[in-house]
């Protein structure tokens, strides 16, 4: 197909050698067959040059044989390069450990699974159900103002899930479900309850006839056992020193337990792991009396301060830490029958244990002994294991209820987990 000077359209088609002229402007045919130029329509004369010329061209392009096209086909052609696509897998996420018990089998395979940080940690009290973990602090300000605290941490996250804080009293204890906070007011005459799932708000307000040195919730949070920090005289003039217990549902007196014979102030008393007796505590000496009944162990007695001591969960052994009495003493542990007040056993260390804590099961005993955490076996009286991590002392220790975990703070001002995976 040619385009002309004179805007026609010339085709030629081979199988019937025939010249066509198609007029733009009006559409018209000019047919011309080989040998007789035949004229359909008018065609100007100008245009007879034109048409002589691609005539001739025809002619000669005519007595070539004639060619066939090429028959289409499907055939797709293939490209001169192929580009392929590697599929590049997800990563492929570790899953997370599942903790198991501790036991004396698997200790030595504890590890610091988790870490936050945590400003004076005063104690550590576990949830019933081990997901969470609260924290009890005390802070000084610039001004020397204290702000008393409690952070709830789920675990194994360690992401506080309640945050509380107060200048107007010190956290005395936490219970054991995690949901209340002992507070003592700052001039010690009253105890407030404050419910740390709701608002932090005040559920309980508890107010002595007597100036309060104490206060620790029992192990299932029914009762608060409250010390009298000054005691009273007996007949001859003696210092009678008491504890109340008083219901943490309406603040009722339930009981008041009495017959702790010292000349030293009572540096604490009230309730420790077991539900079975209340532990006082006075300077160098310990002694447990009966809740139900009141009656009083014999007392044990020690070299020097007793700054920690730990009660298994069924009442049966009480762990202290002591020096041994020797000319140079030599930092130790001992463990205690607490009904009869006999040693059981002393593990002597390199360092004195300023925390300590039983395994739920009693068969372990763990020791915040410097800045290491140690695990011993109470049967045996091996260490199992020596952890390293802190950066300071341990302050404070504690299993989770179901002894999946081992919590940590020191005063380094970290809070460390500790667990043994499968």
């Amino acid at each position: 197909m040619v385009f002309l000077p004179t805007q026609k359209t010339v085709q030629w088609i081979g199988a019937r050698k025939k010249l066509r002229i198609y007029s733009i402007n009006s559409g018209s045919i000019i047919t011309v067959r080989i040998g007789d130029m035949k004229v359909i329509t008018h065609i100007k004369k100008g245009f007879i040059r034109y048409l002589s010329v691609i005539a001739i061209v025809l002619l000669a392009a005519c007595s070539l044989p004639e060619v066939t096209p090429p028959v289409e086909t499907t055939v797709a052609t293939e490209p001169s390069f192929v580009l392929t696509s590697t599929e590049i897998p997800s990563p492929t996420i570790p899953p997370v450990p599942l903790p198991v018990e501790i036991s004396s089998k698997n200790a030595a395979s504890l590890t610091m699974v988790n870490r936050a940080p945590v400003n004076t940690a005063q104690q550590l009290k576990w949830a019933k159900d081990s997901l969470s973990l609260a924290v009890a602090t005390q802070m000084t300000d610039a001004s020397g103002n204290q702000l008393f605290g409690v952070s709830v941490l789920a675990v194994p996250e360690l992401t506080p899930t309640s945050i509380m804080s107060t200048q107007d009293g010190r956290v005395a204890d936490l219970s054991s479900d995690g949901k209340l906070a002992a507070l003592v007011s700052l001039d010690m005459t009253t105890i407030s309850l404050v419910d740390l799932t709701s608002a932090n708000s005040v559920v309980l307000t508890i107010s002595p006839e007597f100036l309060v040195g104490n206060a620790t919730f029992s192990p299932d949070g029914a009762a608060l056992a409250v010390v009298d920090l000054d005691g009273k005289e007996d007949a001859a003039g003696n210092p009678v020193w008491y504890v109340e217990l008083h219901s943490t549902v309406d603040g009722r007196l339930l009981n008041t337990l009495e017959g702790f014979v010292t000349a030293s102030p009572v540096f604490s008393a009230g309730f420790s792991q077991s539900p079975q007796w209340i532990v006082w505590q006075a300077r160098a000496t310990l002694q447990l009396q009966e809740i139900v009944n009141g009656s009083l162990s014999p007392t044990l007695d020690h070299q020097d301060f007793v700054t920690a001591y730990a009660m298994t969960r069924d009442g049966s052994m009480l762990a202290s830490n002591v020096s041994t009495a020797s000319v140079e003493p030599v930092p130790a542990v001992t463990l205690w029958d607490a009904s009869g007040g006999n040693v059981l056993r002393t593990f002597e260390l390199t360092e004195p244990a300023l925390c300590l804590d039983f395994s739920p099961n009693g068969t372990l005993l763990a020791m915040g002994v410097g800045s290491a955490l140690q695990i011993w076996d109470v049967t045996s009286g091996a260490m199992l294991v020596s952890l390293d991590g802190h950066a300071g002392q341990i302050t404070a220790l504690a299993f989770s209820a179901d002894s999946k975990y081992i919590a940590t703070v020191g005063n380094d001002n970290q809070l460390f987990l500790w667990q043994v995976s499968e």
